[in-house]
C-alpha cells in the first residue's frame, strides 16, 4: 500500500527549524510507512533511489562528483560524513542535517515513530533550506529570482523523492 506525500509544517523541534529561525526558506514533506524503520535506513534508501541516482548522475557530469551506493550506506551508518556536494551538518538518532558546499541549500531528514495501537508505523519526513540571496524592496530577505523560478518544479520533485524512499523501504 502506497501512502501519500504531502507538505506539512515544519516541527519546531528539529534541526532544520534552526535555519528557518535564521531566515531561511525551508519547506517539509511527509509520509508514512507501516513498519520500523531507523534513521540509517531511510538515509540510505532515500540516496540510491533509482530517482535520486538520476541526481547523482546530473552532479558526477557537471561538478564531477562521483558517488555510490557504498558511500550513502557509509553516511546512513555515520562513517562518512559527507556524500557528493553534501556535508554533514549535525546529526541525532532520528534526524540528519545536510548543506552543500556553499552553505547556501540544505537538506533534511527525519522519522518518528508513528504507531497506531499494535501496528507499527514510522513517519519519514524531507524538507530543504534555502539560503536567501536577495532582499525585497523593504529588505526583508527573499528568494532569488530563478528559484523562485523553479519553486514549483522542486516542491514536486521533493515529493517525488520521498516518495521513492517510501516505496524502496516498503519493497
Amino acid at each position: 500500500m502506497r501512502e501519500r506525500v504531502y507538505a506539512t509544517d515544519l516541527p519546531p523541534d528539529t534541526l532544520l527549524y534552526r535555519l528557518r529561525q535564521a531566515g531561511y526558506f525551508t519547506d517539509c514533506f511527509t509520509t508514512v510507512v507501516p513498519k520500523a524503520v531507523t534513521l540509517p535506513q531511510f538515509v540510505e534508501a532515500f540516496f540510491t533511489t533509482p530517482l535520486f541516482k538520476a541526481e547523482r548522475l546530473v552532479l558526477r557530469l557537471l561538478l564531477r562528483q562521483r558517488t555510490t551506493d557504498r558511500q550513502a550506506y557509509e553516511l546512513a551508518q555515520g562513517t562518512r560524513t559527507a556524500f557528493a556536494v553534501w556535508r554533514l551538518v549535525e546529526r541525532t538518532d532520528h534526524e540528519i542535517l545536510l548543506s552543500d558546499e556553499s552553505g547556501r541549500t540544505s537538506s533534511w531528514l527525519m522519522i518518528r515513530e508513528d504507531a497506531e495501537g499494535a501496528n507499527r508505523a514510522t513517519r519519514l519526513l524531507f524538507g530543504s533550506a534555502i539560503k536567501p540571496t536577495a532582499q525585497s524592496a523593504s529588505g526583508a530577505p527573499q528568494l532569488s529570482p530563478m528559484f523562485r523560478a523553479i519553486l514549483g518544479l522542486h516542491t514536486v520533485y521533493s515529493i517525488k523523492l520521498l516518495q521513492a524512499a517510501a516505496t524502496r523501504l516498503m519493497d
